[in-house]
């Protein structure tokens, strides 16, 4: 956590330093211009940890827009660097074919700044829609061949949430209107597969009464993900509890009907002192002659659990990824991000999740409510 609290911040200070080297060479702004420049990104970087803290303790409407203001700069200067960087490479190769001098607005001040003035426009028009993007919660719906699942119990519903983030950003509204929307598609069983909390504030208790509101014949099961371990495992277990959620911790519970359901905590428990999950020994639990169900909230291991006879992975963590200038990156760690996926007989669902992380804003991975029919195979 220690290290996740510290390589953002430091991150966004390495690209704001970049960002501002870059205004100053294209724009040429003057001495005070170049000070408020500095002291504005100073301060939006240092906001970040100071309104999370904060927030640990007291929250309010003035450390709650501090926060939307500090994370927000996350997502626009990311498209700001980005935009930067694309405009040194384009000058670097045309040096390298030697076309600078066909182009006298290259070092023409006025030119460079007309130029920045479109990006910056460019970057605010995308995060504009990416802030719109982040607020409209759609509904996917899915069929799924449920492996082994019996004929009786063909049309099984299941609603998919994931990565909620409750927390500074999003707090009781969002989460009511959440809850309203999977109570009207009546599901037969509702399932969190982690990140239902952001991190750990003040007022995360309050969150138990929109969700104990949920319905489903046959309950609300839910998993560890790794902002549980941010909010405190104990704490974040004890309100879902609360809230009348079962929380399966490496642990195998069986529906009505024979349904096995297999809940395992993210990996990231081991930063509190606790023992890595046995990934292989609750494997090891399931009857692979029954229909199957594993929750985790990272999309890895399919491989693995489909080889031991699990028909269903559901799974989140990845968000889409949330801003698609983010896909190369996520792609290096993982192979599944989003959707639906098959290996053999077996499924992996990877929800891009309800909420956000970070900057408040998506771009190409709007959130979703996932609506999954099981299906007999025969």
């Amino acid at each position: 956590m220690r290290f996740g609290f510290l390589f953002f911040p430091i991150l966004l200070f390495i690209g704001n330093l970049y960002l501002y080297h870059w205004v100053a060479r294209w724009v040429q702004p003057s001495s005070r211009w170049r000070r408020g420049i500095l002291f504005a990104m100073g301060l939006l970087i240092v906001l970040l940890p100071i309104s999370r803290v904060w927030g640990r303790h007291d929250f309010n409407l003035l450390n709650q827009k501090l926060t939307f203001l500090s994370a927000s700069w996350i997502g626009i200067s990311l498209f700001l660097v980005l935009a930067a960087a694309g405009s040194d490479l384009a000058r670097f190769f045309l040096r390298q074919f030697g076309l600078t001098r066909r182009f006298r607005w290259s070092r023409t001040v006025s030119y460079r700044r007309w130029a920045a003035a479109l990006v910056f426009l460019g970057c605010a028009a995308a995060g504009g829609y990416a802030f719109w993007e982040a607020r409209e919660i759609g509904v996917t719906r899915i069929e799924v061949p449920l492996r082994h699942l019996p004929p009786d119990l063909d049309g099984l519903t299941i609603v998919h949430l994931s990565d909620v983030h409750y927390g500074m950003l999003h707090e009781n509204g969002r989460l009511s209107d959440v809850v309203r929307r999977v109570n009207e598609l009546r599901p037969d069983l509702i399932v969190f597969t982690g990140d239902l909390m952001d991190a750990a504030v003040s007022h995360m208790e309050e969150m138990a009464v929109p969700l104990s509101r949920l319905k489903a014949r046959q309950g609300v099961l839910a998993v560890i993900g790794n902002h549980e371990v941010f909010a405190g495992v104990k704490r974040a277990e004890a309100i879902m509890r609360e809230a009348g959620i079962q929380v399966l911790r490496n642990e195998v519970k069986t529906l009505p009907g024979g349904v096995q359901v297999l809940g395992i905590d993210d990996p990231a428990v081991a930063r509190q002192g606790l023992p890595l999950p046995d990934f292989e020994g609750l494997l090891k639990r399931l009857d692979p002659g029954k229909p199957s169900i594993l929750l985790y909230h990272q999309p890895v291991h399919f491989e693995e659990a489909a080889a031991a006879g699990v028909g269903l992975q559901l799974s989140g963590h990845i968000h889409g990824p949330q801003l698609w200038p983010m896909v190369p990156l996520v792609r290096l760690f993982y192979a599944h991000m989003q959707g639906l996926s098959q290996n053999g007989e077996s499924y992996l669902f990877v929800s891009r999740g309800v909420g956000t992380g970070g900057p408040p804003m998506r771009l190409g991975s709007p959130p979703e409510i996932v609506q999954i029919t099981l299906r007999s195979p025969k």
